[in-house]
């Protein structure tokens, strides 16, 4: 038998210290509408678990509490969530999906509402899979949940939960995995864990190429005229993330599913994972030339620790933040103390209140929350940076000071834009593809830049911050379970500790171009 856990908590963190307690497994959660951020498992999570020595499992749960949970319709939407997650994560094909039956159900009940439940979910993993599931499907429920289902032939998998109260839970011994009330703190999660037992084969997995590194993996070109990267390995369903053209080099990093391969590509300096179809690619016959590195320029700040930069004055908007008592985040501690700093900084910077980004005059001041904002998380955005002839001084040797309006000018969102995109990697900046790995930076204590070039010539642009989901905030998410609109933080026409201009705001037709970026 094989011992681990399974926990609504992140366990990045504590994956090393759950191999040196013994656990060779952890049970993680896919969920479309939760309010727990950290009840979703992440891609970055399963791959430092991974890594440490862990195999995973997963079940999928929303509520799966009441019959109105259990229907049809509701199977095959959760079943079209759960694939679309497990393409997200890596999860290698052949590999098992639990869905919870998390209530103590009759055989009646069972059978009018579990039995066509899981009737949908069999049939949304088919159909995107391209007619026979990628995953084997497994239930978490009561003895009787367990019993019944693997009698259908719905599951081939039974994970009996802890309650021995419910049906049938004490009797039955045909189960695939155990779960155990526990109530004992263990390594960084504390109490919120059970124990679990399980055979040797129970559905575990390690996400596709997650040994593999940046700049690893083999190198190979699409050898089709286009070739579509997508979110999960299926052509079904899925709209593309990004369109390959032809010649486009990749590091493959493992098989996802039967033809598809998980695969790393960076396009117009934005690195993104998803699947292709194995059969477009053909070798690379080596390395493209790298380009010419950017001379090393320096971060700059204008009168740094200036004490009238404070929140209620609105002056000294050109330096960084300088009241005294400021709160920090400490860019190594862990990921849930990260978090928590950037809930008090995000607080105490209370851009609804403060003079400093109050609009005036028809200017608003979304720069400067989200320049103050990074400056307090130890992420450097420039409120100055700069000018084309002091870089060029620099690029030839000479030595150059900041003096404020000679070599340094102050930068507004358009600004910032193109700053992200030619200087944000020399500064720890990374671009990245999609909504969902801007909420989970967050969400982990980093930081998340939406940031858009305004079309009109002259007028500035729009930048808004991604900050960590809580309980009484949370950010939107499609049918699919990506997250559709980020939680954000802005300054602007009106001012919001939570909010944004509008949903895809960055999309609008004022805007030419937008970006994503996080910083760790």
């Amino acid at each position: 038998m094989l011992e681990g856990i399974s926990t609504n908590r992140l366990c990045d963190s504590s994956a090393t210290c759950l191999v040196a307690a013994g656990k060779a497994f952890v049970i993680r959660y896919y969920s479309r509408t939760t309010k727990q951020p950290e009840k979703q498992l992440r891609p970055k999570e399963a791959a430092e678990m991974a890594r440490a020595g862990l195999q995973i499992a997963v079940v999928y749960q929303d509520r799966a509490r009441l019959t109105e949970d259990f229907n049809l319709a509701r199977g095959q939407l959760d079943g079209a969530s759960a694939f679309a997650s497990a393409g997200q994560i890596g999860q290698p094909a052949g590999s098992a999906i639990y869905f919870a039956v998390d209530v103590d159900f009759s055989a009646a009940q069972i059978k009018t509402f579990v039995l066509p439940y899981f009737k949908g979910v069999r049939a949304a993993l088919d159909a995107a899979s391209g007619g026979v599931s990628h995953y084997k499907l497994g239930v978490y429920g009561s003895g009787l949940a367990c019993r019944l289902l693997k009698k259908t032939g719905l599951v081939e998998l039974t994970w009996l939960a802890e309650a021995t109260g419910w049906a049938e839970s004490k009797t039955y011994t045909a189960w695939d995995i155990k779960q155990f009330v526990t109530n004992q703190d263990l390594c960084s999660i504390g109490n919120g864990w059970q124990r679990c037992t399980a055979l040797p084969a129970f559905g575990q997995f390690q996400p596709a190429g997650f040994e593999v590194k940046a700049g690893e993996g083999e190198l190979m070109k699409v050898s089709a005229t286009q070739l579509n990267l997508r979110f999960v390995p299926t052509a079904d369903a899925n709209t593309p993330l990004a369109t390959l053209p032809h010649g486009t080099l990749l590091r493959v990093l493992g098989v996802s599913a039967p033809g598809w391969v998980r695969v790393r590509v960076t396009l117009n300096g934005a690195t993104f994972i998803g699947h292709v179809k194995a059969s477009f690619l053909e070798a690379a016959p080596g390395l493209p030339p790298a380009p010419a590195p950017n001379p090393q320029i320096p971060a700059v700040y204008w009168k740094e620790d200036n004490r009238s930069a404070t929140r209620q004055s609105t002056g000294g908007l050109a330096s960084p933040i300088g009241e005294a008592g400021r709160p920090t985040r400490d860019p190594n501690a862990v990921a849930a103390l990260r978090k928590q700093q950037l809930a008090a900084i995000g607080d105490w910077l209370d851009v609804e209140h403060s003079a400093r980004y109050a609009g005036r005059d028809g200017v608003t001041f979304c720069n400067v929350y989200a320049a103050d904002y990074c400056y307090l998380a130890a992420a450097y955005l420039p409120r100055v940076w700069w000018t084309s002839p002091a870089i060029a001084r620099m690029a030839a040797g000479q030595a150059v000071t900041a003096a404020y309006a000679e070599t340094v000018r102050e930068m507004r969102a358009d600004d910032l834009y193109r700053w992200l995109l030619d200087y944000g990697a020399m500064f720890g900046w990374r671009r990245v593809a999609d909504a969902t790995a801007l909420q989970s930076t967050a969400n982990d204590g980093g930081i998340g830049i939406i940031c858009a070039d305004r079309a009109a010539e002259g007028r500035p642009g729009h930048i808004t911050v991604v900050v960590p989901e809580d309980a009484g905030n949370t950010a939107q998410h499609d049918a699919a379970g990506n997250v559709d609109q980020p939680l954000q933080s802005q300054a602007g026409a009106v001012n919001k500790r939570f909010g944004s201009a509008g949903r895809n705001w960055w999309l609008g037709a004022a805007f030419i171009d937008h970006v994503f970026f996080v910083h760790d």
